[in-house]
């Protein structure tokens, strides 16, 4: 009935079963978000303990029930524990942001393998990284997380009326997950000067590490930040609550 199936995993979340055990959210590769369960894991000399910690990205090995569409795990190969991320409270604030949507997206559905990918290189480059490149790693992996998602605005043209935004700002209009001119938009949603709007455009299509070292002015910075929020709790149809604690940049 089991059969054994192995895959790039990261940690999402765990949670206590009983005395010893772990229940496990696990972002992989090819087969999405799922839920494998991690036997003995909180025993101290269990192989298992270290692997099955949250934000730690491995090769997990399991067995799949079919029948019961449940996940054993046998054996997590430790790639890296971005050890560094507990070393500062804002980096790990940063990083439970990613997982809460992550976890609330579902893994984005059919599109969980580049989110994989998008969540392990963000986690990479947040190990190392000084509070500046932190909140432009979080404005990148919200982009990101909107286009994987199919849900993020033309950034050229208002999403009403059609006019040109460039050199004009935008207003962000979550409940209709796009941007409008300030005509269309009468003043609602999150105001973006131009230069939120063309930070988007010159880093959106560059590797992430060239991304993050582009510079955005602090209020500006601070504005992609709301506006991006609320179109993900927009996708996400209900609040993040670890958005307090993130730093927020101003």
């Amino acid at each position: 009935m089991y059969r054994s199936v192995s895959t790039q995993a990261i940690v999402v979340r765990r949670a206590r079963v009983g005395e010893f055990h772990k229940s496990l959210s696990l972002l992989t590769e090819d087969l999405g978000l799922i839920s494998a369960t991690a036997y003995g894991a909180y025993k101290a000399q269990s192989r298992l303990r270290l692997g099955s910690e949250p934000f730690t990205w491995c090769t997990a090995h399991l067995y799949h029930n079919p029948v019961k569409k449940s996940y054993k795990v046998t054996e997590l190969d430790i790639s890296s524990s971005f050890e560094g991320l507990q070393a500062d409270l804002g980096r790990l604030a940063a990083a439970c942001l990613w997982a809460e949507i992550v976890q609330k997206s579902y893994g984005a559905g059919e599109m969980s393998s580049g989110l994989f990918l998008l969540f392990r290189d963000c986690l990479s480059l947040l190990e190392k990284s000084d509070p500046s490149q932190e909140q432009g790693l979080t404005l990148q992996f919200l982009w990101r997380f909107l286009g994987l998602a199919g849900y993020q605005p033309e950034i050229g043209a208002c999403s009403t009326c059609g006019a040109s935004l460039e050199g004009r700002g935008a207003w962000v209009l979550p409940r209709s997950h796009g941007l409008a001119c300030a005509a269309c938009a009468g003043q609602q949603g999150t105001a973006l000067p131009p230069g939120a709007l063309r930070f988007i455009s010159v880093t959106q299509d560059l590797p992430l590490s060239a991304a993050i070292a582009v510079q955005l002015e602090a209020g500006a910075r601070a504005a992609l930040r709301s506006g991006l929020l609320g179109l993900v709790q927009s996708v996400l149809e209900g609040p993040l609550t670890s958005i307090p604690w993130v730093r927020s940049g101003r």
